[in-house]
């Protein structure tokens, strides 16, 4: 029964400080691979290598296989060529293929050259799709028979095959290499040795294209509630597998990316661990976010003269208020269509049919918001003009501010309920990450609109 993280993670960092090598090597040999690999995010690099030092090449491959972007970055610039090319010739392909990526494309040349003719070939031709397509991510170790071998003829080529993966289907072929059909592993085995392959198969399998997204792949494997998915080219040739393993990768990954990308951030901030980096891809979509805000001021300053100063001031103090709530409902209209994205569950919907249940969401929200802003407002002023120190500067109708702060609360509501409907449908449609329709830029002008909505409204009643 393997430890709990944390226990083991303090139980290494003991043995670490007691410099026993020998009781170091016997810790590790009872660990898991994905213990080891969490704990080897937390150590210190001289710590690091001599776990590494201590690992056999297998186990040191694979946890190298299981870290963190960042963290494998600074591992693997570390290692020189000779090194990397032992520890690329113990993983899978498809994550020697991750490993790869990360490098320069002189380190790779150097890397690559050092492989095995065959195993370096296959690597190539991985590392030639784009990295996040069903090429990218598949792995080209799959069982492949001819539809007219017997299953006898697909078990001895099992016993043989030199496959560590998991295995669930054997793929049957045609003489041209094109999928037929797939035959699970449990249906192999209980079928009689002499029956022909092709009259066993399902031909109703799952396939996807090799210049397939990989969020697209999720999708549809889930969507199918598959093991694993063939992975085919243009002409119907299989050339690889999709396992479940690597859906659920994919499956964080384009969820963390979604995240990173409404918070107003880059997945890229984490290819590296350097602060100063990372700061740099935050600056990037904060930066023109503040040039955004200055049009939002910029209007409150057309604005001005169009009011006396007590009724300007009556109006600009619920501008925040205003912004914040609007901008708030637009998010998570945003994030429920994002999300429908994400999951496959908008797929097939139009934008109409998401314009008209969120629309209809957003007309019962804006009129409810604005009217609780009228009441509050009207509550507040009068209070609030009876601590006044300045008698000159009474507001002299409150009523009249407070029926543009609720007008102008249910106009932004609306706006809001609008950009957030239907900038992820048109942000998919030019091949931009929906996610962006929750981030600071559209959040920024969000409020730009807002507080131009809310004051054309103040313009028209509370003058």
């Amino acid at each position: 029964m393997a430890e709990q993280g944390d226990n083991f993670h303090d139980r290494l960092v003991a043995t670490l400080a007691q410099n026993d090598d020998e009781a170091l090597t016997l810790l590790l040999a009872e660990a898991r691979t994905a213990d080891l690999a969490e704990s080897f995010d937390l150590l210190k690099d001289e710590d690091r290598s001599r776990m590494m030092f201590a690992l056999p090449p297998r186990t040191a491959a694979e946890i190298v296989a299981h870290l963190d972007e960042a963290v494998r970055g600074d591992v693997v610039e570390d290692m020189d060529a000779r090194s990397l090319s032992e520890l690329i010739s113990e993983l899978e392909p498809d994550d020697a293929a991750d490993v790869l990526g990360g490098l320069s494309a002189e380190d790779m040349a150097k890397v690559l050259g050092r492989l095995d003719v065959r195993q370096s070939r296959k690597l190539r031709k991985l590392l030639a799709y784009g990295e996040e397509t069903a090429g990218g991510i598949m792995t080209p170790d799959v069982v492949a028979v001819p539809e007219t071998a017997t299953v006898a003829d697909a078990v001895e080529h099992i016993r043989h095959a030199t496959h560590d993966a998991d295995l669930h289907d054997v793929y049957i072929v045609d003489q041209d290499q094109k999928l037929v059909g797939v035959v699970p592993l449990r249906r192999l085995v209980t079928s009689a040795a002499s029956t022909r392959l092709g009259h066993i198969c399902d031909r109703d399998f799952v396939a996807v294209y090799v210049d397939e997204d990989q969020e697209s792949v999720v999708q549809i494997i889930g969507k199918y509630d598959a093991m694993e998915a063939a992975v085919i080219d243009a002409d119907g040739r299989l050339v690889g597998r999709i396992t479940h393993d690597d859906l659920i990768d994919v499956a964080q990954e384009e969820a963390a990316e979604d995240l990173y990308r409404m918070a107003g951030t880059d997945a890229a901030e984490l290819e590296t661990s350097s602060i100063l980096h990372a700061a740099r891809v935050r600056l990037t979509w904060l930066l023109p976010c503040m040039a955004g805000m200055l049009l939002s001021a910029t209007v409150l300053g057309l604005s001005k003269t169009h009011f006396d100063l007590s009724l300007f001031g009556a109006l600009a103090m619920f501008v925040p208020m205003i912004g914040a709530i609007s901008g708030n409902s637009g998010i998570q209209t945003s994030t429920i269509i994002v999300r429908g994205f994400a999951t496959g569950e908008l797929i097939s919907t139009k934008m109409l049919r998401a314009l008209i249940r969120e629309g209809r969401i957003a007309l019962v929200m804006a009129p409810v918001c604005g009217v609780i802003a009228w009441g509050l407002v009207s509550c507040f002023l009068p209070i609030a003009q009876r601590f006044t120190l300045d008698p000159e500067h009474l507001i002299s109708a409150p009523g009249r501010v407070a029926l543009a702060v609720g007008t102008g609360m249910a106009s932004a509501i609306l706006v809001a309920a609008t950009f957030a409907i239907t900038l992820p449908f048109m942000f998919r449609r030019l091949g931009v990450d929906p996610a962006i329709a929750s981030g600071p830029f559209v959040t920024t002008a969000n409020d730009v609109v807002s507080v131009g909505m809310y004051m054309v409204v103040a313009i028209l009643v509370a003058r």
